[in-house]
């Protein structure tokens, strides 16, 4: 143990010098011992777990010596002493002398501290052990292989390392000398190369660890010992499109077949299956033949699937794809805007536009369908998706209002199979018409309207614009005079009549300006 002289110095000499403290680069120092605690800046003992350590070192003069070498130290801040660090390398277990050279450059006061090296596991032996998974030869990422090993004293962890063979893995291993890990093997490319692993350990006891050591260790070559065999080429497989289903068809129906070509390399088996069993495949790259078995409608669950193998390293590639198959027919059904498809283009007004969209359950290849005839025209041309079809009707006030049937329908699904009825709203209305002003001329109490009335209930109107007041409807047939009343002749034919029945304000109407607006039939 270190002897401390009254007032803090180290022993006999000159000046004083005190080892404060020590670390230990990339390893620990534990057990500390002070002669002044609670202060804590006299080192007396500790226990390191390396060779090479480094001591804080103050003293009154800034020269020390450590087994005859001489380390200049700092001035400290407050300029009251000298302090800084001093790299120590032990022999063992032992005993530190500091001595602290005075102004005139001679041995001074001494101080020491007691070391015991309590040095970090030692890997004694490792390699790999037990065999390849299954007949394989070669390693790919993600497969295991046996590494085992033993240790100068227990240890409680087994780091595999980034490195060669394997992926970076801890391991919590039953403290021992020995150790049995499975490392994971890592992607190093896809040419077969021989590589080892590369460990280290941790002391159970200090939690220090251990310097690494490789399983090829000394240059071993021994297949499965020393190193494995590495290699992460796998099967390259590709479905090539279009596929060759029967002229004319993007799906299966009945019994038909579809041809599937391929493009494979670096495989030693393939098997194709069809995991929902819809369809039978015979053939082998670079064609297959698949044959619809069953399923009525797919376009969207993988039905076709391929799994290549390679045999050295065991990996597989898989490819799926979707066979589609359409062996009934569609249902279709159309999508009003509205329950009545009001008109225009008359007094005024401009013809009016329907959006029509027929569904469908299934993806269409083709469709058509007209309007009947005198209810109403399309415009433009069919747009929409996959499972629809969208397009224009214009309604006129010169069509006849009523109850209309689709026409010519004629769909067809992937398979070519025909459908010509529509299932929801086989039949449209037209009924209703936008709104519009009408001018009475002078005097007058009637005014045309060019477009029909259907429903008297619907039947609406703004103001009249002679006494800027609404216009109120009035029952058919009611007599004159009403104030800002108005009627129509008869409703279902064209043109409508529609009559002021405020004879007053249709009397004052000389110039022929007195308007009712907004005239319409709601839907």
């Amino acid at each position: 143990m270190a002897t401390i002289p009254q007032g803090g110095g180290g022993s006999g000499g000159s000046g004083w010098v005190k080892i404060a403290d020590v670390s230990v680069p990339g390893g620990t120092a534990s057990d500390k011992v002070f002669q002044d605690a609670p202060n804590n800046t006299v080192l007396q003992s500790a226990k390191v777990t390396s060779l090479s350590i480094q001591l804080t070192v103050r003293a009154s003069y800034p020269i020390v010596d450590v087994g005859g070498v001489l380390t200049t130290l700092p001035e400290s801040a407050d300029q009251g002493h000298y302090e800084g660090p001093v790299s120590v390398t032990l022999a063992g277990s032992e005993a530190v002398e500091v001595t602290v050279q005075t102004a005139n450059n001679l041995p001074g006061a001494i101080d020491a501290c007691d070391f015991t090296v309590d040095l970090p596991p030692e890997l004694l032996t490792l390699a790999f052990s037990g065999a390849y998974p299954g007949a394989q030869t070669e390693l790919k990422e993600d497969d295991n292989f046996q590494i085992d090993g033993t240790t100068d004293k227990d240890i409680d962890r087994v780091r595999v390392l980034d490195y060669e063979a394997c992926q970076l893995e801890e391991f919590a291993v039953a403290v021992g000398t020995s150790f049995s890990v499975s490392g994971t093997i890592a992607d190093r490319g896809n040419v077969a190369v021989a590589r080892p692993a590369r460990v280290q350990v941790r002391d159970a006891t200090t939690g220090a660890w251990s310097a690494t050591r490789d399983t090829n260790l000394g240059g071993g070559t021994t297949d499965g010992v020393d190193v494995v065999n590495c290699n992460n080429l796998h099967p390259t497989v590709s479905i090539l499109t279009p596929i060759g289903y029967p002229a004319g068809q993007q799906a299966l129906k009945a019994s038909e077949s579809a041809t599937v070509g391929v493009s494979a390399a670096n495989y030693d088996s393939i098997v194709a299956s069809s995991p929902n069993s819809e369809l039978n495949i015979t053939g082998g790259p670079p064609s297959y033949t698949a044959t619809r078995i069953a399923g009525t409608y797919n376009v969207t669950v993988a039905n076709f699937r391929l799994v290549a193998t390679r045999n050295a390293n065991g990996a597989e590639t898989i490819r799926q794809y979707v066979i589609q198959i359409a062996a009934v027919a569609m249902q279709l059904t159309v999508a009003l805007p509205a329950a009545r498809l009001r008109s225009g283009g008359n007094d005024g007004t401009s013809i009016q536009s329907h959006t029509i969209t027929v569904n469908s359950d299934q993806e269409i290849q083709s469709f058509t369908m007209d309007p009947e005839a005198g209810g109403g025209v399309w415009s433009g041309s069919w747009g929409g998706s996959a499972t629809s079809r969208t397009r224009t009707l214009q309604v006129h006030d010169d069509d006849t209002k009523g109850v209309y049937t689709w026409q010519n329908v004629s769909a067809v699904n992937l398979a070519l199979i025909p459908t010509t009825v529509i299932g929801t709203n086989p039949t449209y209305t037209l009924g209703g018409f936008v709104a519009r002003s009408l001018t009475f001329a002078a005097f007058a109490t009637q005014t045309a309207m060019d477009v029909e009335v259907v429903d008297f209930t619907k039947l609406q109107a703004g103001i009249f614009t002679a006494t800027s007041q609404p216009a109120l409807k009035q029952a058919i047939g009611t007599p004159p005079s009403v104030t800002n009343g108005y009627t129509i002749n008869a409703t279902g034919s064209k043109p409508t009549q529609v009559i002021w029945l405020d004879t007053a304000a249709a009397g004052s109407n000389s110039g022929g300006t007195a308007q009712i607006t907004n005239v319409q039939e709601v839907v």
